[in-house]
């Protein structure tokens, strides 16, 4: 068999494994031997080496079975040397090459977790009206009727609603600092919603929105299902157009686009008031849930500089991907869980 020796030895130990080695095979290079050997010659080469080893000592033997194979036989010493392979190292780095630098820096991570946070709290807004409530009743003989109007429809109304409401309408600090110091007017909420009821169809609620307003209403309203046109006039008109910013995209948005069942119109007219009608009011009694948002509220305001920047160059778009995606999984995760008994 043919082999091939290679030394990887410092100070003394080089020198017992030249001598040895010098015995058995031709050197081919400083600390490189090759020869012709039997099975049992290359046991005693082994074991001398092995006998005269020391802590300095690091000698690989390789098989040389075929032109294109060569198989690592053995090491002697310190098997750090070489590696799985035989091979010897030529450079070495202290640097961490597992990329926790790039995978621990993701520029836009706090705003998809503060979008995220915010949705999450508000996304189910819409389960507070009278039909909903009717339908957690057991004895509800109507609830597995499809609402009239979508709860998603009418979370996004209310938040709309919340934010045109506030001081100025037009910036996102204004219903931010609403949400920050609690100061939801309940009443006002539920007034404006009832203006409005009687021609929600042809108005578009969710135009003139702040942009970060206006991507929370994207979650909210998408966390189900994305908009769908059924209208074919509406799907000529809107043929080759993209939406190129989120508040074009919710310009265009309308309840019927997928947030509405009108499959039988007796059946909606008689149960579409419940959908804008609120007796145990809307949540803002809830301590719990106004501390929770005023947390959220204050985080996202935290970063709507970061969120300025990546309007400007498009990230938004990558940003509403993800928040979307993880308040989906959050919102089915959390669902499947058993109810609180404390609670």
């Amino acid at each position: 068999m043919m082999v091939t020796f290679v030394s990887q030895c410092e100070k003394n130990a080089l020198k017992r494994t030249r001598r040895i080695l010098d015995a058995f095979a031709n050197r081919i290079g400083d600390n490189t031997w090759q020869t012709l050997i039997t099975e049992k010659g290359l046991k005693t080469v082994h074991k001398m080496l092995r006998q005269s080893a020391s802590r300095n000592s690091a000698i690989s033997c390789h098989w040389i079975r075929s032109r294109s194979r060569i198989q690592l036989l053995w090491v002697v010493g310190n098997k750090n040397k070489f590696n799985s392979e035989g091979h010897v190292p030529v450079n070495r780095t202290e640097k961490s090459l597992l990329g926790s630098q790039y995978e621990n820096n993701w520029r836009y991570l706090p705003l998809i977790d503060a979008f995220t946070r915010l949705a999450g709290l508000l996304h189910d807004w819409g389960k507070t009206t009278r039909l909903f409530q009717t339908k957690l009743d057991p004895q509800c003989k109507t609830s597995a009727k499809g609402d009239p109007i979508r709860h998603e429809w009418i979370s996004v109304l209310l938040f709309s609603a919340l934010v045109k409401s506030g001081d100025q309408p037009q910036h996102d600090p204004g219903w931010l600092d609403t949400l920050i110091t609690q100061r939801m007017d309940e009443a006002k909420l539920q007034n404006w919603i009832a203006e409005q009821k009687g021609h929600l169809q042809q108005i578009k609620p969710l135009t003139h929105l702040p942009d970060a307003a206006s991507l929370l209403s994207w979650l909210i309203v998408s966390h189900h299902r994305l908009p769908s046109l059924y209208v074919q006039k509406e799907i000529n008109n809107l043929k080759d157009h993209t939406s190129d910013t989120i508040t074009l995209l919710l310009q265009r948005l309308k309840q019927d686009w997928g947030y509405e069942n009108r499959q039988d119109e007796k059946q909606y007219q008689q149960r579409v008031s419940q959908c804008f009608e609120f007796p145990q009011g809307l949540l803002s009694q809830s301590s719990v849930w106004l501390t929770a948002l005023s947390s959220a509220a204050n985080h996202l305001k935290q970063h709507l500089p970061l969120f300025m920047e990546a309007i400007q160059n498009a990230s938004w778009r990558l940003i509403a991907h993800h928040a979307r995606l993880c308040l989906m999984l959050g919102d089915h995760h959390y669902s499947s869980q058993n109810n609180d008994p404390n609670w």
